[in-house]
């Protein structure tokens, strides 16, 4: 199975685009890394532009870790918020940063919100390429959320006709429809059990499981709540359950193998350094 991480910081990517990324996103990135390597388990982390300007050590200490570096945009605003332009503009922006701070090749994107839409796929596949990104991990195969989600496999083709890998995140089939399961709020909010029941017939090799280090953080509400108010399906729906997931989180990793996408696709392929310098 596929290990991936969007590290980005609640406050900024969820709540506020305009707010500065906090401190609290080294904490809680941190504290993934230590429960990863204490069970000798490497992944994909999708970095957000904005976290990797503000904490290049953090990025080194990703890569240095095992981890591989991919891009989650610059901003974290959705894709159908911004032109061609501006999106080309994040993406350009935020590679840039990750390589030069890593001197390695980012090949991998995952959309903000899964925010990929049919509308812009033709330019929103030339800008990845553009920028020698090799793969995407932005499809939900469910329509779950008005927000992103969709009803077929067939945009997965439709990526890979524009010239891409393309790796959706893991759904289960109840009651005739594709529900989500290993990722996100749906890992948080679900008991564990129910994850593992959802999951019994995903492929083991190539699922993808995803998650936001700030869902492991129990502390953000106390702190957010005294500078800004919070609506209550906001409360609920952001940060219920948090404390269960450094538990499941543990267990999951003792239950399934786990890698990143470069290391289960790209292993054999050689994609030349930046110009940066070598961690």
């Amino acid at each position: 199975m596929i290990f991936s991480a969007d590290i980005e910081d609640w406050q900024q990517s969820v709540y506020d685009f305009d707010r500065a990324v906090s401190n609290r996103v080294l904490f809680n990135t941190s504290r993934l890394l230590d429960i990863l390597a204490e069970h000798k388990v490497t992944g994909t982390f999708f970095v957000q532009g904005m976290v990797a300007e503000k904490f290049p050590r953090l990025v080194k200490a990703i890569a240095h870790a095992g981890h591989e570096l991919a891009c989650h945009s610059y901003t974290h605003r959705r894709l159908y918020d911004l032109t061609e332009a501006q999106f080309r503009d994040e993406l350009h922006r935020s590679v840039a940063i990750l390589e030069d701070i890593s001197g390695e090749k980012v090949i991998g994107f995952r959309a903000p919100t899964f925010s990929v839409r049919d509308e812009y796929l033709d330019w929103y596949c030339d800008a990845l390429k553009t920028e020698g990104i090799v793969y995407d991990s932005s499809i939900m195969l469910a329509t779950v959320r008005s927000c992103y989600g969709f009803n077929d496999d067939g945009i997965l083709q439709r990526i890979r006709e524009r010239g891409l890998d393309t790796y959706p995140m893991s759904v289960s089939k109840l009651l005739g429809k594709n529900l989500p399961v290993m990722g996100g709020g749906y890992f948080r909010l679900y008991p564990y059990w129910f994850n593992r029941w959802l999951a019994r017939d995903l492929d083991r090799d190539t699922s993808v499981f995803y998650m936001h280090p700030y869902e492991t953080d129990t502390h953000e509400y106390r702190e957010v709540s005294k500078l800004m108010e919070i609506p209550q399906k906001m409360k609920y729906h952001q940060f219920a359950r948090r404390g269960s997931v450094a538990g499941k989180l543990h267990q999951l990793l003792r239950d399934y193998p786990f890698t990143s996408f470069r290391d289960r696709y790209y292993s054999n392929c050689r994609y030349a350094p930046t110009t940066a310098s070598k961690l």
